[in-house]
């Protein structure tokens, strides 16, 4: 039996499970905010450093690599573009605003769209998560962060004491983008011709599951669900965006340029990943509604995590 079916049990146990516990650990007090920062960049700089190296090590070297670029950028650029055309109208303040663009924009390709392209396609499809991800924090800087500085001004009435500075550097200059040097090590393994070891292979299958719940337990000791509940009904929209017109839009202009059917299927995956906690990050940094966007990828999540990711699974097996 094909693989993937088992490791189907992996939606639950490395992502949903980490979700819950560090929802609960963090509202009876049994983890501080300390510790979540200490496994956040734990995770980040050493655990999805080891694994992006050793996945890229047998990624197959194609001319469709060269692609992952535009798809990282559009990813991101489409659905902001599609929900300010027709859907923020609705919106009054421009936190609101601006707190919905941050979750139409950014999805959590990297941690929950990497560990669900492994459970189809193995090490290749989390691959392709990571380098795609790249991309995804680059549009961060360079498009979610103006957006979110634009709507706060407006808010503030363009008033230059509300004026916030980004420093471009300090965020791609950082321990946390070690996993590209992962990232180009593997790369660079493969293209020279190295074969990896097998127990490598092996390493990895059991590292994944420490990546999983130290990227996915932080982010369930952030979620505050009495806060996030209201704004629930407002998030109905996210779900046309993120589960309709955002794949079918990633499809049309992937299905005639990549061949390799593994990057197409990735590819469809992270289109309908669901809203990624870098919206919060930015809303709690710009001063947008930060509820909003919790919010967002709550609603988002629970229909990916019981809706449509298992339809997918069985659609692209």
């Amino acid at each position: 039996m094909d693989s993937s079916y088992f490791r189907i049990v992996y939606l639950f146990t490395d992502l949903l499970a980490p979700l819950i516990v560090g929802y609960l650990l963090y509202r009876y007090n049994m983890i501080s905010d300390v510790l979540i920062s200490r496994i956040l960049r734990l995770n980040v700089i050493v655990i999805y450093t080891i694994l992006a190296l050793m996945s890229c090590w047998t990624l197959p070297i194609s001319w469709d690599l060269a692609l992952i670029p535009i798809y990282g950028i559009l990813i991101v650029l489409f659905p902001g573009l599609i929900g300010w055309a027709f859907f923020i109208h609705k919106y009054r303040s421009p936190l609101d605003r601006g707190a919905y663009l941050a979750n139409a924009m950014m999805s959590n390709i990297t941690t929950l769209g990497g560990v669900c392209a492994f459970i189809i396609y193995g090490e290749q499809g989390f691959a392709y998560a990571q380098i795609m991800g790249i991309f995804q924090t680059l549009m961060l800087v360079l498009a979610v962060f103006p957006m979110a500085q634009y709507y706060y001004l407006q808010h503030k009435n363009h008033n230059a004491g509300g004026k916030i500075h980004m420093h471009f550097l300090d965020i791609f200059l950082s321990w946390n983008q070690l996993s590209i040097i992962g990232m180009a090590v593997g790369l660079g393994l493969n293209a020279a011709g190295i074969e990896r070891p097998p127990a490598v292979g092996m390493a990895f299958e059991k590292l994944i599951h420490f990546g999983a719940w130290f990227g996915m337990l932080p982010v369930g000791a952030l979620v505050n669900l009495h806060r996030a509940r209201r704004y629930a009904p407002y998030t109905l929209d996210l779900f046309a965006l993120r589960f309709l017109i955002l794949p079918i839009f990633m499809l049309a202009i992937s299905w005639p340029f990549v061949r390799d059917p593994v990057l197409l299927g990735a590819i469809l995956i992270f289109s309908v990943t669901p809203g990624a906690i870098n919206s919060v990050t930015a809303a709690k940094l710009y001063h947008l509604n930060v509820d909003y966007t919790i919010s967002g990828f709550l609603t988002t999540s629970i229909a990916f995590f019981f809706l449509v990711y298992p339809a997918l699974f069985f659609l692209l097996r």
